[in-house]
């Protein structure tokens, strides 16, 4: 049996190896060896080489941002540091379009999808983008939150295009609908299902992104420190929300920010010029990347190169998952260094809620009930002024009356409103166009509204005053009220001072009365959109009692501006306790109605402490300020263009940049040049008549009619005689032959402005206006008159200079600088610009003592300045600006007088006597050496005459 088997076997083989098929057999049988053979070389032998290789598939190199250095005050009191935050950044992701066609939908839809979830998100959990977008919603309406160039640039980059001229005029004169129409139809499909605030904040964010459309892997952030519940809602979205991202960043906060903003400033994103000029001598390991941030303004500007520290990275191998295998390369980041002000903050803070409180009290002892035709007299303020500054400075509003939730009050003020400017309009284009009424046939309104036109006009480029002969007889007569604005138009288009591109023209082929008519229309065009006319007819309203002061009281707790609740004024009120006039005051006195939010004048001022031994600057006050906290890191829009168009110009620092003529106090310059040139001594005694009549026309004393007979020098300082100073700065332009020059006065006076450290910039280490010394009328300059022209900063180190009998110091706000590990890096030291060592001891003597008996003769003996327990030197000055309105008020002093430590300077812009100023100077010094007196002391805000 088995043998069968095996032969059976044997005849199959036999019967296989005589077929053709046997060849191929083998060969298969072969080439099977061998790729088992290979299979355990790769998997056995070389198995574990080769998976090396297949998990190191890429570098990658992550940056390890720095830690910004702290700024702080004289004394260690933290004012600028760092805080961990989320924030939410938005990209181009590459998966978006697979998505898309999975979806069904176009990558535009998904895009526009994945925002509005994500801002749905962020609103439910109390949180809210963060994008500068140039269009908001008021009123229901798309409206342009810009103007001038920075609309135009906007819609050069809305519509690609690198020069604004290149645009037909449709778009040049696109409206914020148009702009929204062309962003939603044409360039990013958001849908109609959106209601008008989403499809105006999806927008926006596909336009910030849009903007880096040729740097498409650069993500843009769209919301900063957002909650831990926006920030685990997206995280677990992450796959639908392809794009969205949350980021750890380190964003820069203000401690007491109005207090200290102008000095610190802020930080942004760095700009390409600024990436450009940072990185010029940086070696590589230190370059800045384009999505750090820098210093913008300010110390935080100033010391970019201190604060800033050096980002790190780290270079690692990642497997195709993404998880590190190994770190191959890092560098740690290394945080930047901490910067000392010379500042005291305490000092800062008393000194700024000091100033705003004397400003408070200045406005409230000049105001009156009536209205500015019975308050024309002696500069007084009429309670409508007050009124009607809410809404100029835009802090009551007649926009947010015609909402859909306005009050009973709102809408019945909003009706009338419109109905007086439809009036307004109607009479102002039969003005125009029919009557072509003279301006002397005009009411004080509507003359108002003529003056308005020409400055619309002008503003808007329309009409070229510059082309305007002043001394044409028709132009004469316009200025005299003679003619009619339809007149002076049509004289200036002969003039060919119109611009007829700007006013829709259909050709360059018009006559004078065609380009008039559309001169007109296009003037009522812009008048019907322009909100500061709007603010004209309510200025008008508000004279006329058409909005009344009962009507403002409600409207103050209607729109927010004022809370209801625990406030004892306003049941007083509704009590009838007092009426609006007394409401008013009340609110202005507890400053829950500010100086700054009525933008009136006074509305504004400066203080400047400085340690008159070292030039170290203790307090530098500029009134009002702001809050960099919401510009700093990624600019708030709405409270960016908010204080754009804030009348008070709060993000301008009076301290530095707030040129101002230095009045009386620069008699006390001008008494060290008399007695060091020897044009007088201390003996010399001249007669004061109350004018002075060397010169044409006689320039009068400021006590005129009265005299202040014969005075040395001590005694004019004391008593700021204006003729005793002209007498000096006559004396001054006599030259050594007998003539008399202007120009060698001037010359001889300049040399001891410069000493003084008028002649150059204070030394701040932040940006502050050129000074400017006089350079004609050397008799007036003596006074302070002239062109004299200072920075409070600048006199503040003048000053600093007459304390401490000769010293001029380049003032500093930096006290010393360490790094993160506390150990000092540089200690800073004011340098001495120059030495006055011309000056005798005998000249400082009558300088020094003059200026302490304008303290301790000349002023009032309950003046609390007079009255403390340190003694004080000062200068009063008055420095007329305007004649219709009041004079700015300064003083400059110094303590003790015995044994001078610092200065003060104070300045008020507008602030009516100089004698103000001294009292805010008084509550300084009592602050610094005599904290009891401030318990009983309360502000006057009395003016007095002289200065």
């Amino acid at each position: 049996m088995l043998l069968e088997i095996l032969r059976t076997i044997k005849e199959i083989i036999s019967d296989y190896v005589k077929h053709r098929l046997f060849p191929i057999t083998v060969l298969v049988i072969v080439l099977f060896g061998i790729l088992v053979n290979r299979l355990f070389n790769l998997q056995i032998i070389e198995g574990e080489e080769h998976l090396e290789n297949f998990i190191y598939i890429s570098e990658k190199k992550l940056n390890i941002d720095s830690v910004r250095g702290k700024i702080l005050d004289v004394n260690g009191k933290v004012l600028a540091y760092n805080e961990l935050s989320y924030s939410v950044t938005y990209s181009n992701n590459t998966n978006i379009s697979n998505r898309a066609k999975e979806l069904g939908m176009s990558e535009n839809a998904l895009k526009n999808e994945i925002l509005y979830k994500t801002i749905n998100i962020l609103e439910s959990n109390g949180d809210e983008l963060r994008i500068d977008f140039p269009i908001e919603i008021v009123g229901g309406k798309y409206k342009y939150k810009i103007k001038d160039t920075q609309l135009k640039n906007f819609k050069k980059n809305v519509f690609s295009v690198i020069n604004f001229d290149e645009l037909k005029d449709d778009r040049k004169n696109a409206t914020a609908d148009d702009i929204i129409n062309y962003l939603s139809d044409e360039l990013f499909e958001v849908s109609d299902k959106y209601d008008s605030e989403m499809k105006l904040k999806i927008i926006a964010c596909r336009y910030k992104l849009w903007l880096n459309r040729y740097q498409q892997y650069m993500p843009v952030t769209i919301a900063y420190d957002i909650s831990e519940q926006s920030n685990a809602a997206i995280t677990e979205y992450s796959d639908e929300l392809l794009g969205m991202e949350v980021a750890v960043k380190s964003l820069r906060n203000y401690n007491d920010a109005k207090y200290f903003a102008h000095i610190i400033g802020y930080i942004g994103g760095i700009s390409d010029d600024e990436l450009k000029e940072y990185n010029r001598e940086l070696p590589d390991e230190e370059q800045y990347t384009g999505n750090e941030m820098v210093g913008k303004t300010g110390i935080e500007k100033y010391c970019e190169n201190d604060l800033r520290g050096v980002s790190g990275y780290e270079t690692m191998n990642v497997d195709n998952m993404g998880k590190v295998i190994e770190v191959i390369d890092s560098k740690p980041a290394s945080a930047g260094n901490d910067v000392y002000l010379t500042i005291d903050a305490d000092l800062q803070k008393y000194c700024y809620d000091t100033l705003e409180k004397e400003i408070a009290s200045i406005l409230l002892a000049n105001l009156v009930y009536g209205n500015e035709v019975e308050a024309a007299e002696n500069a007084k303020i009429p309670i409508t002024d007050v009124y009607f500054g809410l809404f100029n400075n835009n802090y009551l509003s007649i926009d947010r009356m015609c909402e859909d939730d306005a009050d009973d009050i709102e809408k019945r003020i909003y009706a009338d409103f419109v109905r007086k400017k439809e009036d307004t309009l109607a009479k102002l284009e039969n003005i125009l166009t029919k009557e072509h009424t003279p301006l002397s046939g005009l009411s004080t309104e509507y003359l108002d509204y003529m003056e308005y036109i020409c400055e619309v006009l002008s503003a808007e480029g329309v009409f070229d005053k510059s082309l305007i002969d002043e001394k044409d007889k028709e132009y004469l007569d316009y200025i005299d009220n003679k003619t009619s604005l339809e007149q002076y138009l049509k004289y200036a288009i002969s003039r060919e001072a119109i611009d007829i591109s700007l006013l829709d023209a259909q050709n360059d082929y018009y006559d004078t009365d065609e380009i008039y008519n559309l001169l007109c229309q296009y003037t009522l065009n812009y008048l019907n959109l322009d909100t500061e006319f709007d603010k004209l007819i309510t200025k008008v309203m508000i004279k006329s009692g058409e909005i009344s002061g009962d009507d403002v009281v409600e409207l103050l707790y209607i729109q927010g501006i004022l809370d209801k609740t625990s406030d004892k004024e306003y049941r007083e009120y509704l009590s009838g306790a007092y009426g609006a006039y007394e409401f008013m005051t009340h609110k202005i006195k507890n400053l829950e109605i500010t100086p700054a939010m009525l933008a009136l004048e006074p509305c504004s001022g400066a203080v400047i402490v400085t340690d008159v031994k070292t030039g170290d600057v203790r307090a530098m006050v500029s009134y009002p300020s702001y809050d960099n906290n919401y510009l700093t890191n990624e600019i708030d829009a709405d409270y960016y263009n908010k204080l754009m168009n804030d009348k008070t110009k709060p993000m301008y620092n009076r301290a530095c940049q707030q040129r101002t003529a230095p009045g009386s106090t620069f008699k006390v310059l001008s008494s060290i040049a008399g007695l060091s040139e020897g044009v007088i001594d201390q003996s010399t005694y001249i007669g004061c008549t109350g004018e002075f009549d060397k010169i044409d026309p006689h320039p009068k004393c400021w006590a005129y009619p009265s005299a202040h007979g014969a005075l040395e020098v001590e005694g004019a300082i004391q008593y700021s005689c204006n003729v005793f100073f002209y007498q000096v700065g006559y004396s001054l332009c006599n030259m050594n032959d007998g003539s008399y020059s202007d120009s060698y006065g001037l010359e001889r006076i300049s040399k001891y402005a410069k000493q003084f450290g008028l002649g150059d910039l204070s030394g701040v280490e932040i940006p502050e206006i050129e000074p400017h010394i006089s350079d004609n009328d050397a008799v007036r300059t003596a006074i302070g008159q002239g062109t004299n022209n200072y920075a409070p900063v600048q006199l503040s180190r003048y000053v600093t200079t007459v304390a401490n009998s000769g010293t001029c110091y380049n003032l500093t706000l930096i006290d010393k600088i360490k790094n993160y590990e506390g150990e000092l890096v540089r200690d800073n030291e004011a340098e001495i610009l120059n030495r006055v060592d011309q000056v005798s001891q005998s000249t400082w003597a009558s300088v020094h003592s003059g200026m302490r008996r304008v303290i301790s003769v000349y002023t009032s003996g309950t003046a609390l300045i007079k009255n403390l327990s340190v003694a004080v030197a000062g200068k009063t000055g008055t420095a007329q600006e305007s004649e219709v309105k009041p004079d700015h008020a300064l003083f400059i002093s110094y303590a003790p007088y015995e044994s001078p430590e610092v200065s003060v300077t104070c300045v008020i812009q507008n602030g009516y006597s100089s004698g103000n100023a001294r009292e805010l100077a008084g509550f300084v010094y009592a602050y610094m050496y005599d904290p009891e007196k401030l318990n009983n002391a309360e502000m006057s805000g009395n003016t007095i005459v002289s200065d």
